[in-house]
């Protein structure tokens, strides 16, 4: 990595990230922990694990709308291919919204932890809080169309349920353009 001193003490390395010192003569003279290169390092194991959490969210969120297709295929003769699908929907759903809290507190911990996003000139930021909004809301929504599946009052086709599902990718899509690309 090729180091370079910038303006006020800011010590900007090849990888892409800063590491701030409040003053640079004095910064080898210093313990290590009050530069904030350990800080930076704590954010980075904080958006490792949000980034693991968030996929693994998804992931459900891709699956249990593919499980509604397949119950609302089922024939009304078939009530133990019913009842598997349920267990299977259920525990998904369970398991989905394990994931979603602590994806959802580790995004929150960055934003106003770490400050990702805050401040003028972050537009984007707000946008990805949207979809973070209508993401829940689809969370949220998977819980009732499951819950009608198991009062036996679902009245929707797979076809709606196979477009349902492509919801999910479409924000992801959004999300990740708006981190990556950061267009306003």
């Amino acid at each position: 990595m090729v180091a370079r001193m910038g303006a006020a003490g800011v010590n900007f390395l090849n990888d892409g990230f800063e590491r701030v010192c409040a003053d640079p003569a004095a910064a080898s003279l210093r313990p290590r922990p009050l530069c904030l290169w350990h800080t930076l390092r704590g954010m980075l194991w904080v958006k490792t694990f949000h980034i693991v959490f968030i996929a693994s969210w998804f992931a459900g969120l891709f699956y249990l709308p593919r499980i509604f297709v397949n119950l609302a295929l089922v024939p009304a003769d078939s009530p133990a291919e019913r009842e598997r699908l349920l267990l299977m929907a259920r525990k998904l759903l369970r398991f989905m919204t394990l994931l979603a809290v602590p994806a959802l507190a580790l995004g929150l911990w960055l934003w106003l932890g770490y400050g990702i996003g805050l401040g003028p000139g972050h537009g984007w930021m707000h946008a990805k809080l949207a979809i973070v909004v209508l993401l829940i809301g689809y969370h949220h929504a998977c819980a009732r169309l499951l819950r009608r599946f198991e009062t036996g009052t679902n009245h929707r086709s797979h076809r709606w349920y196979r477009w349902f599902n492509e919801v999910p990718v479409l924000l992801m899509l959004a999300a990740v353009a708006l981190v990556v690309v950061k267009p306003f």
